[in-house]
């Protein structure tokens, strides 16, 4: 999720949290608010009618439909303010309305009066129904404003950051070339900034290190490797014992397996830092039959049966030597880790690659044979990195790749989507 989006609903999230408390503590003073002051209104009309009574008028002649006079014992104590709800009838609405009842008693010349002063409440649905109005207008407006902040201003001060994202996005070990930022004005922002481009200069100089090491190391073994050959090549025309023959021939097994150990390394080197470039997508189902035809000789030695279904015209974004070694490695495992007399199915379209061969069952899970230096006995001829290059080959182009065995079948599916 991108950032500008996380802000958004965080400052969402806690602006409606804080409006549903906010309309929550409105209501209640608001309500408590009204009754209070209501409450004062009518203790004050009570006071003013008993400060009349005190003047001399008839308390009877005051009465009327909001004002209830009665007269209690005089030994009775005096009645503190006491407010109450009723139901009475309001002559402007002509009906019955919930009204706040307010009720006093005075001792005046000599008698005792009880008096009970009506008036209007206002109800809790008219306050609701206004708070919700205006809390709602208020949350809406602050939409607008939230709208307009996070996609105009935030854009603004994010616009270094994306800048950056950017340059990160195509920075590449390949080009050789430095992170290089320009100054933004904002603290983070330059932090982060130098913290990159010290980090793109180490990055570079390790992986010309690391370059530099592996090629010199893979063009240095080349030489002495290809001496040691010729030179065992030669001692096998030699008059020589059996046993030395064998001794010979164990050397040269050697020899060749350091070799293709080198090579091995060298790819995955090279895959690890991405130095294959994909210059358009290529057609995969020719380079599986090409690879299938350089191999048919193999497939008749070991009495092989093959079975393929490959769909033509699939194109894959992926580099044709790159393409060509994971094809050959694949094909390669299903012939050396197979049985005499084995099986080979082969099953291609647009989005996968399956590749099933009889074999042995396994004694781990197969999955961990994706790791370096993993395989099953000790074949000869296999230096255990074959599935390895695979792996690498479907993480740096997406691939999914799945390993199983369903007896009497290894199972390798590349999934392209």
């Amino acid at each position: 999720m991108k950032l500008i989006n996380i802000i958004s609903l965080w400052f969402l999230g806690i602006t409606v949290a804080a409006l549903l408390i906010g309309t929550v503590v409105i209501y209640e003073k608001l309500g408590s608010e009204i009754d209070f002051e209501l409450g004062m209104e009518l203790d004050r009309q009570i006071g003013s009618y008993a400060e009349r009574i005190a003047q001399g008028a008839p308390p009877e002649k005051l009465v009327y439909d909001r004002l209830e006079i009665d007269k209690i014992p005089m030994d009775w104590p005096e009645e503190e303010l006491w407010l109450r709800d009723t139901l009475a009838y309001h002559d402007p609405m002509n009906r019955n309305e919930t009204q706040l009842k307010a009720s006093r008693s005075f001792k005046i010349n000599g008698s005792h009066y009880r008096i009970s002063y009506y008036n209007l409440v206002v109800e809790a649905d008219d306050i609701t129904e206004t708070i919700v109005i205006t809390m709602l207008t208020v949350f809406f407006a602050q939409l607008l404003f939230i709208g307009y902040f996070l996609r105009v201003v935030s854009k603004k001060i994010f616009n270094p950051f994306h800048k950056s994202l950017q340059l990160l996005q195509q920075f590449s070990l390949q080009k050789n070339k430095l992170l290089s930022f320009t100054a933004s004005g904002v603290y983070e922002f330059d932090l982060l900034n130098s913290f990159l481009e010290k980090m793109s200069a180490k990055l570079l100089n390790d992986y010309r290190k690391i370059k530099e090491f592996s090629e010199n190391l893979s063009h240095e073994i080349q030489t002495p490797s290809a001496v040691v050959r010729g030179n065992l090549e030669l001692l096998m025309n030699e008059s020589i014992t059996e046993q030395q023959a064998a001794l010979i021939q164990s050397a040269f097994d050697n020899n060749e397996r350091i070799r293709r150990i080198v090579k091995s390394l060298a790819i995955l080197a090279k895959l690890e830092n991405d130095e294959f470039q994909t210059p358009a997508p290529m057609d995969f189902s020719k380079e599986l039959h090409n690879s299938i035809t350089r191999l048919e000789e193999v497939i008749q030695i070991h009495d092989l049966q093959l079975r393929q279904d490959i769909q033509q015209g699939v194109m894959l974004p992926i580099h044709p030597y790159v393409a060509e070694i994971l094809i050959h490695n694949l094909m390669s495992n299903s012939i050396k880790h197979n049985q005499e007399g084995g099986e080979i199915e082969i099953t291609l379209d647009n989005a996968m690659l399956l590749i099933k061969n009889t074999g042995k069952t396994p004694a781990f899970d197969p999955m961990e044979m994706l790791q370096r230096f993993k395989k099953e006995g000790d074949k000869q001829g296999s230096v255990g990195l074959g599935l390895a290059i695979v792996h690498q080959i479907c993480k740096n182009y997406g691939f999914v790749l799945h390993y199983a065995f369903q007896k009497p079948f290894h199972i390798v599916q590349i999934h392209f989507q």
